[in-house]
């Protein structure tokens, strides 16, 4: 494992970190997705377990992501552009 708070590609998530991201999917009343490709896993199967579970998810990319027509909203933006807007 990396740095403090770091999974490199590959490498699996701590079980407790997993744990507590699946609990917070499953109590969201909203998910934003901030330029993801939507395709690595298991993270990327969060947000439409949360969406199953009654959470909008929205994908933030400028491009469409493996998340984007499961979304809520794809939000067609940079970051830097977009989430001063929801600030």
């Amino acid at each position: 494992m990396g740095p403090a708070g770091v999974v490199w590609f590959g490498e699996a998530l701590p079980a407790a970190d997993w744990a507590r991201a699946d609990r917070a999917a499953d109590a969201a009343d909203l998910v934003l997705v901030i330029g993801s490709s939507g395709l690595v896993h298991p993270v990327a199967g969060l947000p439409p377990c949360a969406k199953e579970r009654g959470a909008y998810v929205v994908d933030l990319n400028p491009e469409p992501s493996g998340l984007s027509s499961r979304a809520d909203v794809h939000w067609r933006d940079s970051a830097a552009a977009a989430l001063p807007l929801l600030l």
